[in-house]
């Protein structure tokens, strides 16, 4: 489970607690106690598998009735009922949608995963404050990484999975899972063409960011979740024609040892001021 709290007057902390599915009560429990978080309001976010976005024509109403009137054309979208969904939607970069018209990010998930969520925080005395989700965590990280240039990537590597966002200011323009994770990198039998995997995956979303959304490319991907013993970076370099860095959150926070397991719960902090789980 990934934490990272980042309540005012207080410095940045952030973590990783190991747990099954079975024992994220008494280990959240565990983190309240220790953080002396009793009673705080916190911030969930989503992973991956736990929502869908959409791209959807915008309807021609003002930006607090979108929500409510995007849900009607979810129907043919879902494989569940469209009443059980809670629906938020963000703005979708406008000179990347010309040829369709306007668009809206639509984001939908399930809401027994919100009421879970929320129920689990409420049995050990914290309340949910807002939900995000992985890609705008990860947009809000990259904020401190546009020293020289308008557009610029993020790679954040999971175990079994690894996520690439492209942002261009304060806009997300493009979000991809990605099949290759640290397990398949950091196995040597299965490094090299992981590595290969890798750079593909990343160059074609760089490809569809400037071929189909009609952007210029990144020139920097800022890379996390790997271990520093693996030199992506360089590993990187013939399969890829941007320049591939760590990230720092270090410089990003201004403070070091921030565990990079917790990148999502580290952006979403951003968001807004408070706890973030």
């Amino acid at each position: 489970m990934a934490w990272a709290l980042c309540a005012p007057g207080r410095p940045w902390q952030a973590g990783f607690d190991e747990c099954t599915p079975a024992q994220r009560e008494l280990t959240l429990k565990l983190r309240a106690q220790h953080s002396s978080l009793a009673r705080c309001q916190v911030r969930a976010v989503l992973p991956l598998d736990q929502y869908q976005v959409f791209s959807i024509e915008r309807p021609p109403v003002e930006a607090d009735e979108l929500a409510a009137a995007v849900r009607w054309k979810l129907k043919d979208l879902l494989d569940f009922p469209v009443e059980d969904a809670a629906v938020d939607v963000f703005e979708f970069p406008i000179d990347a949608s010309r040829a369709q018209g306007a668009l809206v990010s639509v984001v939908v998930a399930r809401k027994t995963v919100v009421r879970d969520i929320a129920a689990l925080l409420t049995e050990v005395g914290l309340e949910l404050s807002a939900v995000d989700i992985a890609e705008l965590a990860m947009r809000s990280l990259l904020e401190g990484c546009r020293i020289d240039q308008p557009s610029v990537a993020l790679v954040y590597l999971r175990r079994q999975y690894g996520h690439i966002v492209v942002c261009q200011d304060d806009t997300l323009y493009l979000s991809r899972r990605l099949d290759v994770g640290t397990h398949q990198l950091e196995a040597a039998a299965s490094q090299e063409q992981a590595v290969m995997n890798l750079g593909l995956e990343i160059q074609r979303s760089l490809d569809y960011y400037e071929s189909q959304l009609r952007q210029v490319p990144p020139r920097r991907v800022h890379i996390a979740g790997h271990s520093e013993s693996l030199p992506l970076g360089a590993m990187l370099a013939n399969s890829l024609a941007a320049e591939v860095v760590p990230l720092e959150l270090g410089g990003v926070f201004g403070v070091e040892g921030l565990d990079s397991r917790a990148l999502y719960a580290i952006g979403t902090g951003r968001l807004g001021a408070g706890n973030r789980i």
